[in-house]
């Protein structure tokens, strides 16, 4: 039976496309990447810009005026309107969505989430929006920031924003999916960073099958439950915490689709059923651990289209048209390494050992 072309639309889409394409999907994607993953994959990719705070706008408008619409069957997304739920909303109006509405996604990434976070008495870090009297041990985050990228020490903040309470812990995701009513725990996952001078808390990655304490699980999933009950949330979500012992604080709610999606084997399917409410006999198994890491450039280089990159590595950089070497600016992404082992331990282990092997050849051979 035919199907007509899904869209879907992140930051990177290469892990959302290449599990849809399995499913049997044909697929068209718009990132910021149009990697060498995804172009093998996808019918059409098309590249969009990036501005400081997220997606340029006018470019992505530009750009999805592009597709005929007609052949579409629906829209899928990631993190790529975190920042700008309005943009969701004028794609809402041109082609159906497989995902949350907007209307969530500006509940979620709104200041005004933390109220609704008190009002179901979901513990977070306390946050205000000036400028605490004593700023050491506060954060400065942007509203719908993502990737890490947006958050700097309250007294280092160059634009407004809100601040948020430094807390101690593990920065922890739990990835579930949802039918509108009820919340479906998919797994917890540990996630990394990769700090530089100016972005202390860069995303670089994450681990799933990490063990927690029963108390913190049972948060977890009551919050899920919460969220999904009041948002009607549908298809795959994560929470953000930082879990300290035994005590968790919600710091976000993604609805959509994340990047801890490609830790677990392929949920596609799930999401879809999600979206569509019904999630009956839905009782995932993990025999294994799954990790991902983004290798970051340190400094700027050129790889040459020729270069043997290992089955491990995602997300490999496209060269230009004509050109003999993909460019990769200094603390731009080069790849993302993927690993796989028994436990979290171990996958942890390799993917880190994996991407210091990846650096030296790129670096070094």
């Amino acid at each position: 039976m035919y199907k007509k072309p899904l869209i879907i639309a992140a930051t990177s889409a290469r892990a959302y496309a290449q599990a849809a394409v399995a499913c049997g999907y044909e697929i068209i994607t718009l990132d910021t990447f149009a990697d060498v993953d995804t172009q093998q994959v996808a019918t059409q990719t098309f590249k969009v810009k990036m501005r400081e705070n997220g997606v340029d706008e006018g470019d992505f408008k530009r750009v999805f005026t592009q597709i005929n619409l007609n052949e579409i069957d629906g829209f899928l997304y990631g993190s790529l309107f975190d920042a700008v739920p309005e943009l969701l909303a004028w794609v809402a109006q041109r082609v159906p969505l497989i995902g949350n509405v907007p209307e969530v996604m500006q509940a979620a990434k709104d200041f005004s989430f933390f109220k609704l976070l008190d009002e179901l008495k979901i513990a977070h870090p306390e946050v205000r929006l000036t400028m605490p009297d004593e700023p050491l041990n506060w954060l400065c985050k942007q509203i719908g920031g993502n990737g890490g990228t947006h958050i700097r020490p309250a007294i280092k903040r160059k634009k407004s924003g809100y601040f948020q309470r430094e807390v101690t812990g593990e920065p922890i995701s739990m990835l579930f999916v949802a039918d509108g009513k009820k919340a479906h725990k998919i797994g917890f996952s540990q996630q990394f960073v990769a700090p530089m001078a100016e972005l202390p808390y860069r995303f670089a990655g994450a681990v799933s099958g990490v063990n927690l304490p029963i108390s913190a699980e049972q948060q977890f999933g009551q919050a899920a439950q919460q969220l999904t009950t009041v948002l009607e949330l549908r298809g795959i979500n994560s929470l953000d915490a930082m879990l300290d012992g035994e005590t968790l604080w919600v710091l976000e709610l993604n609805p959509r689709l994340s990047a801890t999606f490609e830790l677990y084997p392929n949920l596609f399917a799930a999401h879809l059923q999600g979206f569509a409410g019904d999630l009956a006999g839905f009782s995932p198994q993990f025999k294994s651990s799954c990790a991902q890491l983004i290798l970051y450039a340190n400094e700027a280089l050129e790889i040459p289209s020729n270069f043997a990159w290992p089955e491990w590595a995602g997300d490999v950089p496209s060269t230009e048209s004509g050109a003999s070497s993909a460019k990769i600016e200094q603390n731009a992404p080069i790849c993302t390494v993927l690993a796989e082992a028994e436990n979290a331990e171990s996958a942890q282990a390799l993917v880190f050992q994996r991407a210091k092997n990846l650096r030296e050849m790129i670096f070094y051979d």
